[in-house]
């Protein structure tokens, strides 16, 4: 039996016959036709879904930054419209002249837009110092910068082990930075060696706590408390605790201390004097600097540093401007090292 029909997809006068194995014939030509109807199914290959969830991952990334950017638009209008009035458009120019000669050294004037940001950097740290003495939060020139790290690394190798006695042993540390860190790590074999050190941190301004919690790391319990950060955000706020078993076992340590001893210096004579029942200070009352700063890049070669966290001791004690006094006065009438080793021949004797 056949069924005769008429498909407009083929075309609006052609006739067609399905025979009953469901095979086309032209009914003009009784021809079969070339191919039968089979239903066919698209089915998406590896690729195509790569493609597609490429294509969704740019279309999401895309809205996030237009959202993106629109915050950041709304969050720094107010700043923007201010420096494009200044900047670009306050007409009594002599003014900004005599204002930017105050903050940006001539040879690193840029002009009145490019130089605007740090004028402003310049004017809001100056303020704060004004207030409150800090004079940890400024704004660096490119000279100034470079001149900081320059006096940093040169400071640091100043560093030296000094054989005193065949019992002890005296270890300068200028100041805490990486190299100074090095040069203690590198030295700790020949340190080790000798049941009584004398730590000469006469001077010592500081550096980066993250290079005085490595160092006292090689002195203290593991999990032992090395400092307490508190930030104005509870998130970034942090307890530091020792990472490693101690490397050192001394038998005395006498620790030289005077009021140029400040900062990341105090808090390790905090970590040292907290943990380890044999240590002796000798000296004056440092310098009492118990608050940390951050130094952030800025383009063109300038940096901006702000005081960002207060830092205690592991008792949770925090000795800005008051510093840590010596637990012996220095006797002007000694040196200071002698001093300390003839205390040191009174303990062991």
């Amino acid at each position: 039996m056949t069924n005769e029909i008429t498909s407009g997809e083929l075309s609006d006068d052609t006739n067609v016959i399905i025979n009953g194995n469901d095979e086309i014939i032209d009914a003009s030509t009784n021809q079969q036709a070339d191919a039968p109807i089979e239903e066919t199914t698209t089915i998406p290959t590896k690729k195509y879904r790569r493609q597609r969830r490429r294509y969704r991952f740019f279309q999401i990334s895309f809205i996030l930054l237009i959202i993106g950017f629109g915050f950041t638009v709304y969050f720094n209008y107010d700043y923007w419209v201010f420096k494009l009035l200044i900047a670009n458009n306050y007409i009594l120019t002599d003014a900004l002249e005599e204002m930017y000669a105050t903050h940006i050294r001539e040879e690193n004037r840029q002009g009145f837009h490019r130089d605007f940001d740090r004028v402003v950097i310049s004017v809001v740290t100056g303020y704060l110092t004004a207030i409150n003495n800090d004079r940890y939060t400024y704004l660096y020139s490119p000279q100034e910068h470079v001149a900081v790290r320059e006096r940093e690394v040169a400071r640091a190798r100043t560093a030296a082990v000094t054989p005193l006695t065949d019992d002890t042993v005296m270890l300068f540390v200028p100041n805490l930075s990486r190299i100074a860190r090095e040069f203690v790590i590198d030295n700790k074999e020949e340190l080790a060696r000798y049941p009584n050190l004398i730590l000469d941190l006469r001077g010592n301004s500081g550096g980066w706590l993250s290079d005085f919690h490595r160092i006292a790391d090689l002195f203290v319990p593991r999990g032992a408390v090395l400092s307490i950060e508190e930030t104005r955000m509870s998130l970034l706020s942090r307890t530091i605790t020792s990472r490693n078993d101690p490397f050192f076992e001394f038998e005395n340590i006498i620790i030289l201390q005077n009021g140029r001893t400040a900062s990341a210096a105090e808090g390790l004579i905090m970590a040292l004097q907290y943990h380890m029942p044999n240590i002796v200070s000798i000296g004056s009352t440092t310098f009492g600097k118990g608050i940390g700063q951050v130094t952030i890049p800025l383009t063109g070669g300038y940096a901006v540093r702000a005081t960002v966290l207060l830092v205690h001791g592991p008792d949770g004690e925090n000795i800005h401007m008051t510093g840590i006094p010596a637990d012996i006065d220095y006797d002007p009438d000694m040196d200071m090292v002698d001093q300390a080793l003839t205390l040191l021949d009174e303990i062991v004797n």
